[in-house]
């Protein structure tokens, strides 16, 4: 796939993601998590081949990774775009969004969102790390279906 097929699918399906890289677009099994930080949200009008192009060069480096893909979806009349990374583990992914502030991860086997707490912000780091591990058993427990590996 190249990416003006990637942009037509996508706008079509209302989002997907992309490896710059491999070429591969939405991976069927894994869990897929923003990058902190680096999000553009903007008109859904306004989309194109030319902002997603710019969108990849600014972020260059972060989707430089094998694991790595552009993520995009339409909600509300607006388009947004992240770097995400892609986990085959469920426990790997809950840890990640979490620290990257994430709401939601993107669950491809399942086609779901799971939605994640936010971390502790309070206490010593040795209590945050135990609330966060605490946590995460909880989360793989409501999924069974998701192997702790």
């Amino acid at each position: 796939m190249n990416l003006q097929t990637f942009l037509s699918e996508a706008l079509k399906n209302n989002g997907g993601s992309y490896n710059i890289t491999t070429g591969e677009s939405n991976p069927t099994d894994g869990y897929m998590v923003s990058l902190l930080n680096n999000e553009l949200v903007i008109d859904a009008n306004d989309l194109c081949a030319t902002v997603l192009s710019e969108y990849i060069i600014a972020n260059a480096d972060e989707l430089s990774d094998d694991n790595a893909f552009v993520g995009l979806w339409i909600n509300n009349g607006k388009a947004y775009l992240d770097v995400s990374i892609h986990y085959p583990e469920l426990k790997y992914a809950i840890i990640a969004g979490m620290n990257n502030k994430q709401k939601a991860i993107w669950d491809f086997s399942n086609n779901r969102a799971i939605t994640l707490p936010t971390n502790q912000s309070s206490g010593t780091t040795t209590q945050q790390l135990e609330y966060q591990k605490q946590v995460v058993d909880k989360m793989i427990n409501n999924y069974p279906e998701c192997k702790w590996y």
